[in-house]
């Protein structure tokens, strides 16, 4: 019954998404006293938090509005590109799902700034397919993921993803590849040119270097979270290698976001081990992958019986975790 509606375009479901995000986060709400067990984020992010947020709880407060705007988002994405051909609702709920996961220990402000970020770059190279020449568009991706990666430093990865975009959706062209790269590196340079005209060139490479400082964190949870996590893994797997096999069903724009879905995934899980300053929170950026492989899995899926109980499960699993700690 609950995935039936969510399989709809019922705005009411809207509301539902947002009362299960607001439970998800009720821990964090609850203790005005909340610090994180893991704090990521460097270069700008510090001074930002320090300059305009008085503690680590308004900043995720901050940070819960700031994954219902990009929750939704999604639903613009898919409204414009038309990734999931049927419209559901489902991608914000999903979206929700995954970075609750991570609301009692982290700081999750500067890892949902950077994803804001991925997500405007993303716009704009997405519907590049059908346009001859996109310098522009392409040198303002790079610009934002440039902007994104001063608060969030992992996101450098995600220059890998623009430059997949070009063969994925398009054709490589050397001159579209080298506005990118020019878009990445002009927020560094206007950032050192600040610093040098403050007479503080020092606090630039000295804040920089922070890219290079290992991110150390253990992960402790209860039997209870364990079982969880082990069956929201073996639901991402399932979901993977079936829409794998199904993809080919879908029209050839599909099966394009399909193939960058998955490259999102890969250079997450590349940028979690190559980059130092990187923590569990670099999962906010395949999280929107996640988000739309999960939504047309479930409106393939043909055993209703099957999809109501793993979409069911999916919800009590993320409950289970953010509360049994």
């Amino acid at each position: 019954m609950l995935l039936r509606l969510f399989k709809s375009n019922s705005p009411v479901m809207h509301l539902f998404t947002v009362a299960i995000a607001v439970l998800l986060w009720l821990p964090v709400f609850s203790n005005p006293q909340w610090t994180p067990a893991i704090t990521d984020g460097s270069v700008l992010f510090h001074d930002l938090r320090q300059l305009l947020l008085p503690t680590y709880w308004t900043a995720q407060l901050l940070a819960f509005t700031l994954m219902l705007i990009e929750a939704f988002l999604l639903l613009r994405i898919d409204l414009k590109f038309i990734i999931v051909e049927d419209k559901v609702i489902m991608p914000p709920l999903f979206f929700v799902l995954i970075i609750s996961l991570f609301s009692r220990n982290y700081n999750l402000l500067p890892a949902l700034l950077g994803n804001l970020f991925l997500m405007m770059a993303m716009m704009r190279t997405l519907g590049s397919e059908r346009i001859p020449e996109q310098k522009r568009l392409y040198f303002e991706s790079g610009l934002l993921i440039g902007i994104g990666s001063l608060f969030y430093p992992p996101l450098v990865a995600m220059m890998l993803l623009i430059f997949a975009t070009q063969f994925v959706m398009r054709f490589f062209d050397i001159r579209e590849f080298l506005a990118s790269v020019l878009g990445f590196v002009v927020p560094y340079i206007f950032y050192l040119f600040v610093m040098f005209m403050m007479d503080q060139p020092e606090v630039f490479w000295d804040r920089l270097s922070m890219i290079f400082d290992t991110q150390h964190f253990t992960v402790k949870l209860s039997v209870v979270q364990y079982s969880a996590v082990g069956f929201m893994a073996l639901f991402t797997l399932v979901a993977l290698v079936t829409m794998t096999q199904y993809i080919r069903m879908y029209k050839v724009t599909t099966r394009k976001y399909f193939s960058l879905f998955i490259w999102l995934i890969i250079i997450s899980i590349i940028g979690f081990f190559a980059i130092p300053c990187a923590g569990l929170t670099i999962v906010v950026f395949p999280a929107m992958s996640l988000a739309f492989i999960a939504s047309l899995y479930f409106m393939q899926i043909r055993r209703n019986a099957v999809g109501e109980l793993a979409f069911l499960l999916l919800i009590i699993s993320t409950f289970l975790v953010v509360y049994f700690q």
